[in-house]
């Protein structure tokens, strides 16, 4: 029975065995070792030795266990309670009483108890022996010895509550002294009378094996969970059983992936300065409580961990909470001060360590000591942490929430994040081939007019009475260098040439005059064969070589021997004779002039050729342009599907708090988003927004009641309209100041890619948050109507309701009253507390006793150090009394209030 962590555990405990010592025992000559041996094979951790009207066999059995062999492979650790089972003569049956005391007792006590009973012989007679004490007095008797009195099989034969359906005065009474039965079934008590079953409501259902031989022990158990193994620990677990109390088949104890282990503090200015002695704040896997009167350090201990973890930047939005963290750490650490958070992650144990103008650096436990390891402490260890400022400020904001959402492995904003913005760089890069395309498309107009020049130009020449020459030697021109055109493969021929000058390495590894090991010699025969084999296919290259240059003169053979050489030789001589003509009568012809003209007309159709391929390209590019927009409304879709599920799955029952998502309804920044989108920070407000111009280009965004829909159609709309004023063109439905218009021509100009991006934008979404105004009606209103605790109910209520990872909440209590602490906090620690490590700082003993933490660290100020006073589980008395003592209200109010904690 180990306690790995410290604070309360879980324990699983047979309640009701007996042994040889027991008339009734089916195996008298099992032994002790034989009795403890099969309760530990069982992995049973605690066991009440309840023999019949006995305890003959209890410090036999503590004797036996004391002298185990620890090493033994089927040893455990075992915590043996003394008890015993008293049988009660009423008149008209026999009750079975348990009496179980703590294990410091021994036989002595039982012997004790029983005189007190009127039993003095017949010890273990299952049958003769019995008390004809009543049951109250009974359950008195075994109480003022400091026991628990446990009725055992309460609803089977010789049970108080067997064969009995409906209720009395003295069974009330009777149920009503004591705190727990011993059950066969469980769901007893939903098959008697209504009255009966609310009687018997507040007991704790416990189970044991009632084993008469070793093969039965262990076989029927509960789980208690305890600090330590004691009548006091038993007897507040019983107490508050809805929290300590289980009857699972497997072990309820848990433990979350990330947990703190431990914060340690050296050489703060009030903190740690004991020579050679840490300040140490140990912590509990699953739910501490930090608590401790005004200046004890509580504060110390939440912003320490911060610092520890990297954390001190995350509210850096928030001015007032984010001075108040740079004052902690300027006004007490010293350039000495250490700070060190122990964390576990599953298997492995890692420090986030912080010292004074150092960035924190993470450590790892490697073979037995501390090796640095990589990676930021907020990045690698995902812990939340809120102060009431925070919570104040996310009650005021419920879009910071979304931030919060976003983190969540459901949403997995980062993924969604990098997902986005490769698809918004390929649309910005869509977008600046489409300008490039489009400028290389606006000089058409100039070629086409131009090329309108040349044809007038060459018409008039040609009129002269060679058109029909003129026109076969245009023509044969143009033909001419197409063919030319058509045989290039000089790029061929150098690309062999560039593979036939490759040099091929040698493989030497040995130097010169070595003797060379087999190996070598081997490798370096493989390396002559893959080399040969290298020279050949080169002297193939060369072949092919030679093949190319002659396919290539074969093919310049073939043309000067085809008619169309011919007829092309012929129409240059009729040209050239024209020209002559012209020359020898002395005519004023210009025929170079002509040839100019040919040329340039030539060069202008292929640029406009060329055009014809990038007007092809350019639409191209538009469509995958157009595609890749949608693509990204898609990605802004798919978000707020992937948040509306999160909210959905985690908020969607919750009786405190409701959430929805409004897709892209956030109007409280749609003005400033829009106008760090078109550059305009200020000025132009009767254009851009004024709530009584109905023509303004975002009344409709932030006035208007809009559907989904509604809001897409109107935010595409009013980009297109941005498009055309850009551009000069005119937009009739909208109201624009002409030097708005200037200003944005004037930036497309200069910066084109703002109107790119603009194209990428969509309104925020809208988180409404409401909470419950009335929770048992369920009735729900808007956060926003609420008061301070409500809002900061409803946060908190949140914030717990999700997620994994360590959280740590800094006086949540200051705003809410103590009905939604108990309704909301206590209620999410119970609900979350199993699968991840919680840590409240806190005041108010509802959340440290009904939350059942299962460690409190006690925190005093003390020689001018803040120091812990105490700390340990609620089941140990002494921190019980601190609670009392030190929470608000003092000890009377606080016994009035939790009642619990002063059970005995």
């Amino acid at each position: 029975m180990s306690n790995e962590y410290l604070g309360s555990r879980w324990y699983k405990f047979d309640f009701h065995t007996h042994t040889p010592a027991s008339s009734d025992y089916k195996k008298p000559e099992e032994t002790e070792t034989d009795w403890l041996k099969a309760l530990m094979v069982e992995k049973i951790d605690c066991v009440a030795i309840a023999d019949h009207v006995s305890g003959g066999w209890i410090d036999r059995l503590k004797a036996t266990y004391a002298e185990l062999d620890q090493t033994a492979e089927w040893y455990r650790p075992i915590c043996l309670f003394p008890a015993c089972e008293i049988t009660i003569s009423t008149g008209q049956k026999r009750v079975h009483m348990l009496a179980v005391f703590d294990p410091a007792c021994d036989s002595a006590k039982i012997s004790a108890v029983l005189g007190q009973c009127g039993i003095t012989t017949g010890h273990g007679n299952a049958e003769a022996t019995f008390t004809t004490a009543s049951i109250d007095g009974v359950i008195d008797i075994v109480q003022s010895a400091d026991g628990v009195a446990i009725p055992a099989h309460i609803d089977r034969a010789k049970g108080l509550l067997h064969g009995v359906t409906k209720t009395n005065q003295e069974i009330e009474h009777w149920v009503s002294k004591i705190e727990a039965a011993e059950f066969i079934d469980l769901n007893f008590l939903g098959t008697v009378n209504p009255e009966l079953a609310r009687a018997c409501s507040h007991l704790a259902k416990l189970q044991g094996s009632d084993a008469h031989e070793c093969s039965r022990l262990g076989k029927r158990y509960s789980w208690i969970k305890m600090s330590q193994p004691s009548i006091g620990g038993l007897r507040l677990a019983l107490h508050d059983h809805d929290f300590c109390v289980e009857n699972c088949i497997d072990d309820p104890s848990s433990t979350p992936d990330l947990f703190l282990k431990s914060l340690n503090i050296s050489q703060m200015q009030h903190c740690g300065r004991f020579p050679g002695q840490l300040a140490t704040f140990d912590l509990h896997p699953l739910f501490n409580a930090v608590i401790g009167g005004r200046g004890s350090g509580k504060s110390t201990f939440i912003e320490s961990v911060r610092l520890a973890l990297g954390r001190e930047n995350e509210v850096s939005d928030l001015p007032q909470i984010h001075e108040e963290i740079c004052s902690f750490k300027n006004g007490v650490t010293k350039a000495d001060t250490e700070i060190c958070v122990e964390l576990q992650r599953r298997e492995e144990s890692y420090q986030s360590i912080w010292k004074y103008n150092t960035a924190p650096y993470i450590n790892k436990l490697q073979e037995g000591g501390w090796a640095a390891d990589n990676g930021k402490p907020k990045e690698r260890f995902h812990v939340s942490l809120y102060s009431q400022k925070q919570i104040n400020a996310l009650a005021s904001n419920t879009n910071s929430l979304l931030e919060i959402i976003d983190r969540s492995n459901e949403v997995n904003f980062s993924a969604w994040k990098y997902q986005f913005n490769g698809e918004l760089n390929n649309f910005l890069e869509l977008c600046r081939e489409v300008r490039q395309l489009q400028g290389h498309l606006d000089s058409r107009g100039t070629l086409e007019s131009q090329k309108d020049d040349l044809n007038s130009d060459i018409e008039s020449f040609e009129r002269g009475g060679h058109k029909d020459i003129f026109n076969a030697y245009q023509t044969y021109t143009l033909e001419k260098q197409k063919v030319e055109k058509s045989a290039g493969v000089s790029g061929l021929v150098d690309s062999i040439d560039d593979m036939l000058s490759e040099e091929f390495t040698e493989l030497t590894l040995t130097e010169e005059g070595e003797d060379k090991p087999d190996y070598v010699t081997e490798l370096e025969r493989i390396q002559a064969t893959f080399k040969g084999d290298l020279v050949a296919v080169q002297t193939q290259l060369a072949n092919l070589k030679e093949l190319v240059t002659k396919a290539e003169q074969d093919r310049e053979k073939s043309i000067s021997e085809s008619s169309w050489f011919s007829k092309g030789v012929e129409t240059t001589q009729q040209y050239e004779q024209v020209v002559q003509e012209y020359a020898d009568k002395g005519e004023e012809l210009n025929p170079e002039q002509y040839e100019a003209w040919l040329t340039q007309r030539n060069e202008i159709n292929t640029q406009l050729e060329e055009l014809e391929t990038v007007q092809v390209n350019l639409t191209s590019k538009k469509t995958l342009r157009d595609c890749s927009l949608k693509k990204l409304f898609i990605l802004r879709r798919r978000l707020q599907r992937k948040r509306q599920k999160f909210i959905q799955n985690v908020i969607g029952g919750n009786r405190y708090v409701k959430m929805k998502l409004l897709p892209f309804a956030n109007k409280a920044n749609i003005e400033e988003q829009f106008r760090r989108h078109i550059g305009v920070e200020s000025s132009f407000s009767t254009s851009i927004y004024q709530d009584d111009q109905a023509n303004s280009l975002l009344f409709k965004l932030i006035s208007s009641d809009l559907t989904l829909k509604g809001t897409a159609s109107e935010t595409h709309e009013l980009k297109n309209a941005i498009s055309d004023l850009v551009l000069g063109e005119e937009v009739a439905q909208y109201r624009i100041d002409n030097r708005l218009k200037s200003s944005l021509v004037q930036k497309l100009s200069q910066q084109p890619e703002v109107f790119d991006r603009l194209m990428t934008w969509w309104p925020d979404d809208q988180l409404v948050v409401e909470y419950a105004k009335d929770i048992e009606k369920a009735k729900f209103e808007n956060i926003e109507k609420g008061s301070a605790g409500q809002k900061a109910a409803a946060i908190l209520a949140f914030l717990l309701s999700h997620g994994n990872n360590p959280i740590i909440v800094d006086q949540p209590e200051d705003d809410l009253d103590n009905a939604l602490i108990y309704q909301l906090i206590v209620s999410q620690i119970h609900e979350n507390k199993k699968r991840r490590q919680i840590i409240m700082v806190t005041h108010n003993p509802n959340i440290v006793v009904n939350g059942d933490a299962e460690f409190v660290n006690v925190l005093h100020f003390h020689a001018g150090q803040v120091q812990v006073l105490k700390a340990g589980g609620l089941c140990e008395q002494e921190i019980r009394d601190h609670v009392c003592n030190i929470m608000e209200g003092g000890a009377t109010a606080f016994d009035k209030r939790y009642n619990r904690l002063r059970v005995q």
